[in-house]
């Protein structure tokens, strides 16, 4: 209570009220009419797994409701998004906080308080209010929940394991219906890891650092740097530091597996930090998660070597067990993007390598209001500067399957958060370049010869850390029908396909569904694995971890694989790439935001960013009569091609060669104050020019600027200048009286009339031989005589025909530029409409 009465008063106090959201709850939230909340209902709430109603006692935490923007602010949503990713915009790269994107976003003050309110009247209490204001999170007891929600909590037995969800859909009242979007963790089906874990034992010749024993081939860190050109950048100094990297789990870890990692790959120490989400139970180490987590650590610690990494994990609520809680990896991805208000942002890049199917009839699967809830908290992360990577999933075009499946039954699908347009979806690669068995001379015992022209060998005894030479040829992974690796056929092939719940967004080519991934990255757990040390073996059996080097005191290794370790691996990638843009004055603060759309167009422009993958599949078997398979029954998926395909996204990538055409060429661009002055003829027009510098450009520019019309003038600031912003003075002309000809048309005809008349005045006076008095009067007229003319001459009297009108009315089109200077000068310019009056 305490915390909402405090969260209330902060937003009473939010000083950013000048676009502060309408009210749209109009009516009082009551009870009476209620309405379903459509998309709700998971799929393992299924009537052949119901074990009957819960524990009406049993306590319900972090769940929470969460809200969509209005028609108005999903449109100026998208607009900002747009204007962040555009050079040309001045928003460009403008990140806004949490409580910033509440401010503009998120539900009204008002409107929050009635559905506080109206939670309390039902007996739940409010924990916490998400800084985005579109998310009140709750607990109580589950009779409480089903009075609230109109619908009755089961238990449902699936695969050997309980959980709990709600059997119908649950509904809210009719003033709640039209501003809802889903209620989070009425179910307790949690998102699933997509590592492959296995134990190498010493003596075995699998494929594939270089191993003296067996002479096969796994990767570490600096194996991977040299094979997708991460090398390079470390060359050039670019190893993390300054950068964070959020990492999703669902366990605690032992840093002790960490520390012998770091020490086994030659790495720096360096701690990640462990941020338990508050609110979420208490740290538990769960086996199956723990090996999740110790991979993403340390791989994307270890190839963004200095970077700040943190694991943002849930831990397990008091009487709830690793397997059946209350909360999960989502959890914690909404804590990366929502932290506590007084908390700063947690890090610029988060990776997820935990996911679920789009499909609402699986128990593996997830339902579109909640894929659209994780849509929601994608596009604020985006509009936070947060890119988010995410695994494709493991089990090829069959993405629903559970663990150990053999033929597909649940069809075609594809992985959230992976699917969705503003996530990164990675799938998975495999080596072809290199030896697959041993030498056919055999595997020596006691030294292990070079594989040429991709790894080199070790030394007798030794274990050769950092053996790969160079980029190593990929297909797609898809290990299913390797029966020398993989006898039982599990499936094991990159996820890849066409979304079901999202449109493909304008940088996908072509018209449809989302395709997914976007790149991919190695994967394979048999073919050069990546090697790692964790105490969680496979199927989550505990296992001694590394003691000497990478190996346990058997001499046995721990290696990885699944598109879990592509997601913090490109991550790491990321950190590197916004780094350099950084360190070369490209971008002034950590924060690349939504990704995508550079990837997709880097890869048209600067094709050699990325490593086309040609070959191979994600093909996996399928059972008679399922979805999507062939009458017959057989196989379905999708083939690598080049160019884009929805097993290998647009292939994986060359990390130095994409963080340069990352920068692009230095340029700049001029922006007014305003696009039209009106003004009164005579008064001077300041206009306001700010220089917004793209891709690094720092050299001094030079001001020119065109003169708008005959009677007024535009001067631009003089010298060269690197200042941020300039000021043109255009002066407009007022109307001013001139000296008037005395050959004017109505002036030439009375000085034509007034001269002939002096000089006959002269010659008459002449001719008498004027008196004194008659010489001054002829005096007086001629001095008259001459007055009027030079007076008329110099532009005497009223006549309006002699006065200089000044900078005539009408609409005038002024021209602002700007020159650097240098051997290859760069020139832009900009315009300005002047109305004078």
């Amino acid at each position: 209570m305490r915390f909402v009465k405090g969260f209330l008063l902060l937003l009473t106090s939010t000083l950013c009220l000048a676009q502060s959201p309408v009210d749209r709850i109009t009516a009082p939230i009551e009870f009476g009419l209620t309405v379903p909340l459509k998309g709700n209902l998971h799929g393992g709430a299924r009537p052949e797994f119901d074990q009957g109603r819960v524990d009406g006692s049993m306590e319900m935490q972090a769940v929470s409701l969460v809200f969509k923007p209005s028609p108005a602010q999903q449109s100026a949503l998208d607009q900002l998004l747009a204007q962040q990713q555009d050079r040309m915009s001045p928003n460009y790269h403008k990140w806004l906080t949490p409580v910033q994107f509440g401010d503009r976003f998120g539900m009204s003050k008002s409107d929050l308080g009635k559905v506080i309110s109206w939670l309390q009247s039902q007996g739940l209490t409010v924990t916490r209010i998400a800084p985005n204001r579109n998310e009140v999170f709750f607990s109580g007891k589950a009779a409480q929940v089903e009075s609230a929600f109109h619908t009755e909590l089961h238990n449902y037995l699936v695969n050997g394991e309980m959980h709990f969800a709600n059997a119908t859909e649950p509904s809210l009242p009719a003033a709640l219906s039209g501003v809802a979007l889903a209620i989070r963790n009425l179910h307790n089906f949690e998102p699933k890891p997509r590592a492959r874990v296995r134990e190498v034992p010493a003596s075995e010749a699998s494929p594939h650092f270089t191993s003296s024993i067996s002479g096969s081939h796994f990767l570490a860190p600096d194996d991977f740097a040299t094979i997708y050109d991460v090398q390079g950048l470390y060359g050039a100094g670019i190893d993390g530091t300054g950068q964070k990297i959020a990492v999703i789990g669902q366990s605690a870890i032992s840093l002790t597996d960490v520390h012998n990692f770091r020490s086994a790959a030659g790495l720096p120490a360096k701690d990640p930090a462990l941020l338990l989400v508050p609110g979420s139970g208490s740290s538990t180490i769960c086996p199956g998660d723990e090996g999740e987590s110790d991979l993403d650590v340390e791989w994307s610690g270890g190839v963004a070597k200095n970077a700040s990494i943190i694991l943002v994990y849930v831990g397990v609520p008091s009487g709830q067990t690793c397997s059946n809680r209350t909360n999960g990896a989502f959890d914690a991805l909404d804590y990366a993007i929502n932290p506590m208000p007084a908390v700063p942002q947690i890090a610029t890049i988060i990776s997820i390598s935990y996911g679920l199917c789009e499909n609402t009839n699986s128990a593996t699967g997830i339902t579109q209001a909640q894929a659209l809830s994780l849509q929601a908290l994608a596009q604020q992360a985006n509009m936070q500067g947060q890119t988010i990577t995410s695994a494709s999933g493991d089990n090829g075009a069959a993405d629903c399957e559970d663990p150990q499946t053999t033929s597909a039954l649940r069809g075609l699908a594809v992985d959230i958060p992976a699917a969705i347009p503003e996530v990164t979806g990675v799938g998975g690669n495999e080596f072809t370049g290199d030896s697959a068995t041993c030498p056919s001379t055999g595997c020596p015992s006691n030294t292990a010869p070079a594989d040429p022209p991709y790894w080199s060998g070790s030394g007798v005894g030794t274990d050769t850390i950092s053996s790969a030479l160079e980029y190593i040829p990929e297909m797609a992974w898809n290990d299913t029908l390797d029966t020398t690796d993989n006898p039982q056929g599990f499936l094991s092939a990159s996820g890849g396909g066409a979304s079901i719940y999202f449109m493909k967004p304008a940088w996908q080519a072509g018209t449809g569904m989302r395709a997914v991934p976007d790149i991919a990255l190695n994967a394979s757990p048999f073919h050069d694995a990546y090697l790692f040390c964790s105490e969680d073996g496979p199927n989550g059996t505990k296992v001694p971890s590394c003691t000497s080097g990478f190996r346990d005191p058997s001499q046995n290794l721990s290696v990885v694989g699944g598109t879990s370790a592509g997601a913090p691996t490109f991550a790491a990638i990321l950190a590197l790439v916004d780094q350099s843009l950084i360190a070369s004055g490209f971008e002034s603060a950590p924060g690349l935001g939504p990704i995508n759309s550079i990837l997709y167009k880097l890869a048209v422009s600067n094709p050699a960013s990325f490593n086309d993958v040609t070959s191979g599949d994600n093909i996996v078997a399928c059972t008679k009569a399922s979805p999507n398979c062939p009458a017959s029954g057989g196989q379905f998926g999708f083939k690598a091609g080049p160019g884009y395909d929805q097993v290998t996204g647009l292939g994986s990538v060359n990390a130095n060669t994409l963080a340069a055409a990352w920068a692009g060429t230095p340029n700049f661009t001029l922006q007014t104050n305003a696009a039209t002055f009106s003004v009164v003829a005579g008064n001077p027009v300041p206009v306001t020019v700010t220089v917004h510098p793209l891709n690094g450009f720092n050299s001094a520019l030079t001001f020119t600027c065109s003169d708008p019309a005959s009677e007024s003038t535009c001067v631009p600031p003089s010298g060269a200048t690197t200042q941020s912003s300039v000021t043109f003075n255009i002066t407009t002309t007022a109307p001013t009286a001139r000296r008037g000809s005395p050959f004017s048309r109505r002036g030439g005809v009375f000085y034509a009339l007034l001269v002939p008349g002096l000089l006959g005045i002269l010659i008459t006076a002449a001719q008498r031989k004027p008196s004194a008095r008659g010489m001054r009067l002829l005096g007086l007229i001629m001095v008259l005589g001459f007055s009027t003319l030079w007076l008329g001459a110099c532009g005497g009297g009223s006549s309006s025909s002699n006065k200089n009108p000044g900078t005539t009315k009408g609409t005038y089109t002024v021209k602002l530029s700007a020159t650097s200077g240098g051997t290859n000068p760069i020139s832009n310019s900009t315009q300005v409409t002047l109305i004078v009056q």
